[in-house]
């Protein structure tokens, strides 16, 4: 933000917290994950031991129903703006050369966080806006460093056929609030190797910086991993003795430790809330090193995968800390979605009234779950969108599909009749209700009916943003 704006914004929060000031504010660190499975960690299955994450598990809450979007771009979207992606016209992966981005009228998570005179920092993947006006630095961080695009986009020059006078040659990019964004170097196979490393590098300075000028702060960490192309850090290579897939394990749970060391040992560790997700479940691509045959990933008990609309692809790793005030050791299995970290987190930092009015807001304050002063969750169901078709909608433990597809490049299927499954007694959504019990579950038709008939009529009122639209705002030419 502007020096102006970031006096105002701080001059604000000494009047909201008195004499402490922004001391009394906690700090954020939001660390995304690319292509996580559920089962992806040891202490939800994983045979290749992940410590430090099991360990920041323990120390929080652990979520076990984190629902995301069914893609990269839609979940970053979500998280970005509480809404739902398909508003923003971000509910899918933008090919190269499609229009692509937040339109900068949405209000990000960022933006929230810098008006409310935080400084903010966005390093390693984006992917919600490819060119300069859409880019981190013009959505509410001051600064940031990493790729505006896809992680698969380092295997682009590669391919032999690759030309670059008629395809973007990829680059890792920075830039700062009130300036234009720029290329640093390209970004290819070797520069994808060590490009988590450098976000965890640039994050831990970021988080020094800050604790040395008592400033709080917002980092978002975009990991590129579990994404292909397939690679690791040098420290890493063969580290796992079980392929590359094992590795990358071991990569991303180093780098999450690096940061929580980082956290520790500035001492702020007790005022900072610190959160790790994925964006989507494993894709089981088939991965380098792994015996023939084999595939790297793993959803755990869950059907699916990325882009599907099973729970396999739309359940990742999800847990929370902030010690003295999130209980520790808590697991739940409550419905919570992306989208509600947006509210949730302003209203943890005291800023709730900085959300926006004048638009549909998706997401629901957890704060009162997420901190223990209730059991349940305010969320019992979750849509999923695939592109601009709803595939599924989740009601408590009740998952209807209204179409399918098995994987990322597979036929999608529409139902005469909705497919039904009890996802607590048959997590592989294999035993279709509606028709095998002659119809007897019909009836939860009514509530998903409901759930549908909202969202439909909120979006006549407010149509939903094109992609790459220019969009200034509902009742504005």
């Amino acid at each position: 933000m502007s020096n102006i704006r970031r006096l105002f914004a701080t001059a604000t929060v000494l009047l909201l917290c008195g004499s402490a000031g922004a001391a009394t504010k906690p700090n954020v660190v939001y660390i995304l994950v690319d292509n996580w499975g559920w089962g992806d960690l040891s202490i939800q299955g994983s045979t290749v031991a992940t410590p430090r994450i099991d360990q920041f598990a323990r120390e929080g809450l652990r979520l076990t129903n984190f629902n995301v979007q069914n893609q990269c771009t839609p979940t970053r979207s979500a998280l970005h703006t509480g809404r739902l992606p398909i508003r923003s016209g971000t509910q899918k992966v933008a090919a190269p050369g499609e229009p692509d981005g937040l339109a900068p009228w949405e209000y990000t998570i960022a933006e929230l966080f810098s008006d409310a005179g935080y400084a903010t920092a966005l390093y390693g993947k984006w992917h919600i806006g490819s060119k300069p006006g859409r880019l981190p630095n013009d959505q509410g961080y001051d600064q940031w460093w990493g790729i505006n695009e896809g992680s698969n986009a380092a295997a682009y020059t590669s391919t032999p056929q690759f030309d670059p006078t008629v395809a973007e040659v990829p680059h890792i990019w920075q830039g700062v609030e009130g300036e234009i964004s720029h290329t640093v170097r390209i970004y290819d196979k070797q520069a994808k190797n060590t490009l988590d490393r450098e976000t965890v590098k640039r994050t831990i300075a970021f988080i020094k910086k800050n604790v040395r000028s008592k400033t709080p702060f917002f980092s978002y960490v975009g990991f590129t991993h579990f994404h292909p192309p397939w690679g690791v850090h040098p420290d890493f290579v063969n580290r796992s003795k079980s392929g590359l897939y094992a590795d990358t394990k071991m990569e991303v749970d180093y780098n999450v430790g690096m940061i929580l060391d980082a956290i520790d040992k500035a001492g702020i560790e007790d005022n900072t809330i610190v959160i790790l997700t994925g964006d989507n479940g494993a894709a089981n691509y088939p991965s380098p090193g792994l015996v023939t045959g084999e595939v790297g990933g793993s959803n755990g008990p869950w059907r699916g995968g990325l882009s599907t609309a099973y729970e396999g692809g739309m359940r990742t790793p999800a847990m929370v800390r902030w010690p003295g005030n999130i209980p520790a050791g808590e697991v739940s299995d409550e419905i919570v979605a992306d989208l509600d970290w947006f509210p949730t987190l302003a209203n943890l930092i005291g800023e709730s009234n900085r959300i926006p009015t004048d638009r549909p807001m998706d997401g629901i304050n957890q704060a009162d779950f997420i901190l223990g002063a209730q059991a349940k969750s305010s969320r019992e169901y979750a849509v999923t969108y695939v592109g601009d078709t709803v595939f599924a909608v989740k009601w408590r433990n009740m998952k209807m599909h209204f179409a399918a597809a098995e994987g990322t490049h597979s036929v999608v299927q529409t139902f005469t009749f909705p497919q039904l499954y009890d996802i607590k007694d048959d997590p592989k959504e294999s035993y279709e209700l509606w028709g095998n019990e002659g119809y007897a579950h019909a009836w939860v038709m009514g509530p998903v009916t409901k759930i549908l008939t909202g969202i439909a009529q909120s979006m006549a009122v407010y149509p939903n943003i094109k992609p790459g639209q220019d969009f200034q705002g509902y009742g504005v030419d």
